[in-house]
């Protein structure tokens, strides 16, 4: 049986960068991007292990001018070298040895960032089966979390159904209820890849229709809580500006990955 969520401890690194964190918020010296103090957001990233996490949020951190292309050259070399090219944007934040050689997260890494309205402290969690207690740390931190979902041919199969169908469940399965048991109320599924079906729009509805009832019933969100909307984080869809492809454009009007973390609102902590 799966031991108690209680009896997870978050890394003594993490945690030390977490008090910094919650120290200097409380003293209101996180700035913002243009150096204005802004509302403290903490946001983690969830999913199926090769949902594709990582590399979105690379690619996201780029597109808002904290990645330089100089790095972002820097890594695709290096990653090709490697023979993992397509991974090189989520070298940004897989920076362990170990996380870049097996190709998955292992550790919670942690990023700061501004958007229009926060200055957010990004907690990308692993998504293998092997490290859910180092997902369960970035979780207990979140006000609100990204739940990404591979739209892929079998992709969202695997990671909700599990390997084989398995009623168990994969990874998104489980990541959803922890998030929910630590108490995450509020969740923008992030439903990408759908550039390797042509950014079919009865994709994304079937998946979402699949998932919505499994949100609300088994995990207990409220349906005004969550927000859905697709994004494809090799190629920047969605993410920091509207998407540009026509296929995408010919049905999608909804928030960019932006706009729906500018949706959130951070929970109440308390301090000292």
């Amino acid at each position: 049986s799966r031991p108690r969520v209680s009896g997870y401890v978050m890394e003594a690194d993490l945690a030390k960068e977490c008090e910094a964190l919650a120290a200097a918020e409380a003293a209101g010296t996180v700035p913002g991007a243009a150096g204005t103090a802004r509302p403290s957001l903490h946001l983690v990233v969830l999913g199926h292990v090769d949902a594709g996490k990582s590399t979105l949020m690379g690619r996201l951190l780029h597109d808002l001018g904290y990645v330089s292309q100089k790095e972002a050259h820097k890594n695709a070399k290096e990653a090709a070298a490697a023979g993992k090219a397509s991974f090189s944007w989520a070298w940004v934040l897989d920076e362990r040895p170990e996380e870049r050689a097996r190709g998955v997260t292992v550790d919670v890494a942690m990023q700061r960032f501004s958007t229009p309205r926060f200055s957010v402290t990004l907690l990308d969690a692993p998504g293998h089966r092997d490290f859910v207690p180092n997902m369960i740390s970035g979780a207990a931190q979140a006000d609100a979390a990204l739940l990404l979902v591979d739209g892929s041919p079998g992709g969202f199969e695997a990671g909700f159904m599990g390997t084989g169908g398995a009623e168990s469940g994969g990874q998104t399965k489980e990541h959803a209820q922890l998030a929910r048991s630590m108490g995450i109320e509020q969740m923008a599924v992030i439903i990408s890849k759908l550039d390797t079906c042509g950014f079919d729009q009865a994709r994304f509805n079937h998946i979402r229709d699949t998932l919505l009832p499994f949100l609300k019933g088994t995990c207990g969100f409220k349906e005004s809580a969550l927000q859905w909307l697709p994004a494809v984080g090799p190629s920047g869809e969605n993410l920091a500006a509207p998407p540009s492809s026509p296929p995408l454009t010919s049905w999608w009007a909804g928030p960019s990955v932006v706009q729906a973390i500018d949706s959130f609102t951070p929970r109440e902590r308390a301090v000292g």
